[in-house]
């Protein structure tokens, strides 16, 4: 962890930009910002960049006079101009460091509008704290999954059905394939949040305001009667939407890191078989062995490389844990989240690595030269450490904001990881 007392190019995002993330995974939401007008076009700007789509956020556009005098009228006119405009059947309202720091009332204001505004009364909306000081783009995805179902989560008739909550950012791309997996098993499943067509829509003549895809509300309503969770990441965070589920509706859960590799998406495969008593379909066998075989073909080249790994706590994890299957050294792994648990689950993979958390890319940087990386894998905010030190840079994660394409790179399950070995044994050859 850095000792410095200033963080200089963090390893993260801000708060609210998971919360933006969340809901787009919900059918036909909109997010709004209560804070400075700068908030809500940063996030669209990142956000917009990275998966290449347009991102819309609302904004309470506070000024000067809303921080002294309070917020909350911004905030009412911000959320009747974004249900005008764009008839949503759920809103979510993040707080940005602006009114977290005058101390805004928000649930109470949201309660006042709709008792206000009658038309709008049956529409959720779903307050979610989200300063930047007190967390990174992984923590406000995560308190957003968490509010999301212990605002609508339901208990009804029981379903024959299991809730998958994908419970880490993952891309369009990853859920897609994990979709069409549990399809062909088959299983029926809730998947929440579901952003593989909203944060990835085809191109239309008419493009509407709000796309087509997410999670319907009426699934995440039933997601308090199905017969099990699983949750695909997110371990590593307190706020669990999964564990909500268990401990007040009774929905058996279980936590796993994200598919990614040999053994973690055995650990998957294994629970799908528990719940649904199939075996896993051929198609995914065969995949299984061709990233074995891929494993075999790449190793030559990939071990005993020391490599970087940075960016969100559970993809840095995977990322770890694959570099190890393939014979490689993660010698400095880091993530920008405050959470000791991130390090004991590092130097369980490899107890050798330098284990960063809370860190900036001063100290990223540091390690890397201080141990000789030669591969980096992590979002292009490492980019400028790959170009001053000549070492190649794998992309992945959130934001890949210089290259194209990253709402279709998928590096979960068998397939994913085959393109994934594939990626680093080239990204050497480049560099050699």
């Amino acid at each position: 962890m850095s000792k410095t007392y200033a963080t200089i190019n963090p390893c993260s995002m801000c708060m609210p930009m998971g919360t933006v993330i969340a809901f787009k995974g919900i059918e036909n939401s909109m997010t709004l910002f209560h804070g400075s007008q700068g908030c809500s076009t940063y996030m669209r700007l990142y956000l917009a960049h990275h998966f290449r789509e347009p991102v819309d956020i609302g904004s309470s556009a506070l000024s000067q006079e809303g921080a002294v005098y309070g917020g909350a009228a911004n905030l009412k006119k911000g959320l009747r101009n974004v249900i005008q405009g764009y008839t949503p059947t759920i809103v979510g309202v993040s707080t940005t460091c602006l009114a977290e720091t005058i101390g805004e009332d928000v649930p109470r204001t949201i309660s006042e509008f709709q008792r206000q505004e009658p038309a709008v009364r049956d529409i959720p909306i779903i307050h979610v704290s989200t300063p930047s000081y007190a967390g990174t783009h992984e923590e406000g995805y995560a308190e957003a999954l968490k509010a999301i179902v212990k605002r609508l989560a339901t208990k009804g008739e029981p379903q024959h059905k299991c809730n998958l909550i994908i419970g880490s950012i993952i891309s369009p791309a990853d859920v897609r394939y994990l979709k069409d997996m549990l399809e062909r098993w088959p299983c029926d499943c809730i998947v929440f949040p579901d952003i593989s067509e909203t944060f990835d829509a085809p191109i239309v003549t008419n493009f509407p305001k709000i796309v087509d895809g997410g999670t319907p509300l009426s699934e995440i309503r039933d997601m308090a009667n199905s017969t099990a969770t699983i949750t695909i990441g997110g371990g590593v965070w307190r706020a669990d939407a999964g564990a909500l589920l268990r401990d007040r509706f009774g929905v058996p859960h279980v936590a796993l890191p994200l598919p990614i590799g040999i053994e973690n998406t055995d650990y998957f495969v294994a629970a799908i078989e528990s719940i649904t008593e199939r075996e896993l379909p051929q198609r995914y066998e065969r995949e299984r062995g061709r990233l074995l075989d891929a494993l075999i073909d790449a190793h030559k080249i990939v071990n005993g490389i020391k490599a970087a790994v940075y960016g969100d706590t559970e993809l840095a994890l995977g990322i770890t844990k694959l570099l190890r299957e393939i014979g490689a050294d993660p010698s400095v792994v880091a993530t920008g989240a405050t959470t000791s648990t991130f390090a004991q689950r590092v130097r369980a993979l490899s107890p050798s690595a330098t284990v960063l958390y809370s860190a900036d890319f001063t100290r990223v940087h540091k390690e890397i030269t201080k141990n000789k990386v030669q591969l980096m894998i992590g979002p292009s905010t490492g980019r400028q450490i790959s170009l001053k030190e000549s070492i190649p840079l794998v992309r992945v994660g959130l934001p890949i904001s210089d290259r194209f394409g990253a709402a279709r790179q998928m590096i979960m399950g068998y397939e994913g990881m085959t393109w994934m070995v594939d990626a680093l044994a080239n990204a050497l050859l480049d560099a050699s």
